[in-house]
């Protein structure tokens, strides 16, 4: 797909170094979404630019890889990171770096390499809480960097409420979804898909609540089990089905999950816990969805699982939190509920959902439109080519998203 102007087909396309020191190996089927980001905007990017993949090394496999088209290095993680990078990037020479989610590593890049334009994509305010980023130094440490992109106006309000004193441009790049990884609701393939499996798991008389993401605290997941006893009064067959752990492709329990565990204990059939499943056989878990629930906190920065149910057709529930109401348009899509009201809002508005098959048609298909314009990885790899490209001047860079 051609996402710019002419020019950018040059003989000698623009060098871009895109940064990964986060937990898992790219390309690789079981990540968190930070490297899912990567793994599907860069194969689109890479016709427009000539990108190189930096991540860290895995248990096993080798220290080379290709995402289609582009060459992947892995490194050790730790202390020897920064110098395995550095050793790499000085040997390449790329003419713009883009560091994920690593703040401190991208300012340490930039002071060793002056001479390259380096970002930071940003895909949360974990890493610049006080605990990994200290106010004292951190806003100098950013205003450092050539631009920072993040992955919602939430995201960029976050930032500058953090770092009064930001000077450095800041842009919006909202994320996307592979429609072809999804077989919607409401369509006869969609349909007949949804009664084979459901009749195969036994839940043909289901109705069904997904939830899908970590359990940890943040998520929410405790208002979904707190909500069925108020569910189950009016939808005596509802079923909640939470898919996923405390950490991306582990089995390992926290005292969270077992709380929730022993919490579903006192809903017997009504709760199901599943494993963490690697993208894109998650898509099959949207497909039995009647309603897919985000019951996230306050620092929810995107949630991909939003653009996730919308393509697959289903309707979302989630908490007016965090840059969740960028991509979920009450009453169209979905419903949103106030995240200090979610003990009456959440359950009235799944009952909502639940007690209409019009609405839910209504909501999905609309979601389904939402994404098809402005949510797919097509568009995310559309603005990061305009980002990284040279003819991008330093006066477009005026905290706005740029449009297609």
């Amino acid at each position: 797909m051609i996402f710019g102007r002419r020019e950018l087909k040059a003989l000698n396309p623009h060098k871009v170094a895109v940064i990964s020191p986060g937990s898992f190996v790219i390309p690789s089927g079981r990540s968190s979404s930070v490297e899912r980001v990567i793994e599907k905007v860069v194969p689109l990017a890479a016709g427009n630019l000539d990108i190189r993949v930096y991540g860290r090394t895995g248990e096993d496999g080798p220290v080379k890889a290709m995402l289609g088209t582009v060459p992947c290095s892995r490194v050790p993680g730790g202390s020897a990171y920064l110098p395995s990078i550095l050793r790499h990037l000085r040997a390449w020479r790329p003419d713009s770096v883009d560091v994920h989610n690593r703040p401190i590593l991208a300012s340490r890049l930039k002071q060793r390499m002056p001479q390259a334009k380096v970002y930071l994509s940003l895909h949360s305010t974990t890493f610049v809480q006080d605990k990994h980023f200290p106010r004292t130094w951190g806003g100098a440490a950013l205003n450092q960097l050539d631009g920072i992109i993040v992955n919602s106006h939430f995201l960029q309000r976050e930032l500058k409420n953090l770092f009064p004193g930001l000077t450095a441009k800041l842009e919006v790049n909202h994320l996307g979804v592979s429609l072809e990884d999804f077989v919607p609701r409401w369509t006869p393939v969609g349909e007949a898909l949804r009664r084979a499996r459901l009749q195969a798991y036994g839940w043909s008389s289901r109705k069904i609540i997904l939830y899908i993401g970590r359990l940890i605290p943040e998520k929410g997941v405790h208002h979904l089990l707190q909500a069925i006893p108020k569910l189950r009064v009016h939808e005596p067959e509802v079923l909640l089905l939470i898919v996923g752990g405390a950490f991306y492709g582990s089995l390992r329990e926290t005292a969270y999950v077992r709380d929730l565990k022993k919490m579903a204990g006192t809903y017997p059939g009504q709760v199901e816990f599943l494993p963490f499943t690697p993208y894109p056989q998650v898509a099959d878990w949207y497909n039995l969805a009647d309603v897919v629930a985000v019951p996230s906190g306050e620092e929810e920065a995107f949630g991909l699982v939003n653009v996730e149910a919308m393509a697959a057709g289903v309707p979302v529930v989630a908490t007016r939190a965090g840059g969740i109401p960028e991509i979920v348009e009450d009453g169209l899509s979905g419903l949103l509920v106030n995240p200090d009201r979610l003990g009456d809002e959440l359950p009235a508005s799944l009952l909502k959902l639940l007690g209409s098959e019009h609405l839910r048609r209504e909501m999905g298909l609309c979601g389904l439109d939402i994404v098809r314009s402005r949510f797919r990885w097509q568009h995310t790899a559309a603005r990061w080519v305009r980002l990284m490209s040279p003819e991008y001047s330093e006066d477009r860079w005026e905290d706005r998203q740029v449009y297609l």
